[in-house]
């Protein structure tokens, strides 16, 4: 085959997790082109990767310009990791010759004309797992001991100058608060509680997403030790935030789109996430790949989120990061 598309259009951790996918395929015979279907704001994760030859921008806006631009392309095949009827029913309409999904979907026999039984309902793998064995008939079997993130040189230097400006080097940790509600996560107050007493012993950045600022901001107000805590008040370009990511020691934060940054960019991540029995948010699907890291859970998720992730000691979480600065 010398062209193929592959279709993931949600957030930027789960594009990051189909990076391992897109290299495989980028290398695998006759090495194709490679084109990755993405959403808007995930998509600049990709840009300056050698695995891909092209990013395509999903604009439900654009549907019958994308229809027609994909069609005039004439990709040989398409695999669609991120199953949605809208971007199925897409690269159907563009008369993509081979479509590769998964078997489970309602519409996957309508769509999809090569039918893939990868089952993700009981977070048996590593979501970059199932990424690659959906492409198995193209890749063959594979297993990610990592995934792939790209800064160019000018993306480095200026992250070391903003570093270097606000006081954080030659070292510093990362604390992430955030995670727009889509993954269990520590309190605000226990948040503030570690920031608190790392500053004791590391210099913190606290940061947070383009619409987090505020709170963030409210947090750092209530510290003791305010004065060592940095804010990135800047609203900052994805890739700009993952430089900054790059030069740091440690990232601390629930399980989000830095989390996975941070993995591969080789840093040092300490992440929070419920207990295994919550199967749709398991760490063997959805942990950090290829970094070292440790991850914290509550002993039960027995009763509400917030609850259960009260239960973990802030004693317990700065042992951790004292343990892994130390590795």
């Amino acid at each position: 085959m010398k062209k193929i598309l592959i279709s993931r259009t949600d957030g930027i951790g789960d594009l990051l997790l189909t990076t391992p996918l897109i290299k495989a395929v980028k290398e695998s015979e006759g090495h194709p082109y490679v084109a990755v279907m993405a959403g808007k704001y995930a998509s600049s994760v990709l840009e300056n990767s050698p695995d891909l030859d092209e990013i395509i921008i999903y604009d439900t806006d654009k549907r019958q310009e994308l229809i027609k631009s994909i069609k005039n392309s004439r990709f040989d095949a398409c695999i669609c990791v991120f199953p949605r009827f809208d971007t199925a029913s897409l690269l159907a309409f563009a008369g993509i010759p081979r479509r590769i999904g998964t078997a489970y979907r309602w519409f996957s026999t309508l769509f999809f004309n090569e039918p893939v039984s990868v089952h993700r309902k009981h977070s048996l793998k590593h979501e970059s797992n199932y990424n690659l064995e959906l492409a198995e008939s193209i890749i063959g079997e594979k297993t990610a001991d990592k995934v792939y993130y790209y800064t160019s040189k000018e993306e480095q230097e200026k992250a070391r100058e903003y570093v270097k400006k606000k006081g954080l080097a030659p070292e510093f940790i990362i604390i992430h608060p955030g995670s727009k509600g889509s993954a269990w996560n520590i309190s605000e107050a226990k948040y503030i509680e570690t920031v608190d007493k790392a500053a004791e012993f590391a210099k913190v950045l606290l940061t947070g997403g383009p619409d987090e600022k505020e709170k963030i901001t409210r947090m750092r107000e209530k510290m003791n030790n305010m004065e060592k805590v940095v804010l990135l008040e800047e609203n900052m370009p994805i890739r700009e935030f993952a430089a900054i990511i790059g030069e740091s020691s440690l990232l601390v934060s629930g399980s989000t789109g830095p989390m996975h940054l941070a993995a591969a960019l080789g840093v040092k991540t300490l992440n929070f996430f419920p207990p295994d029995e919550v199967k749709a948010m398991r760490v063997k699907r959805w942990g950090p790949v290829g970094n070292i890291n440790e991850i914290i859970m509550p002993a039960s998720s027995g009763q509400h989120p917030g609850q259960a992730m009260e239960t973990i000691s802030t004693d317990f979480i700065i042992d951790k990061i004292k343990n892994l600065l130390a590795r």
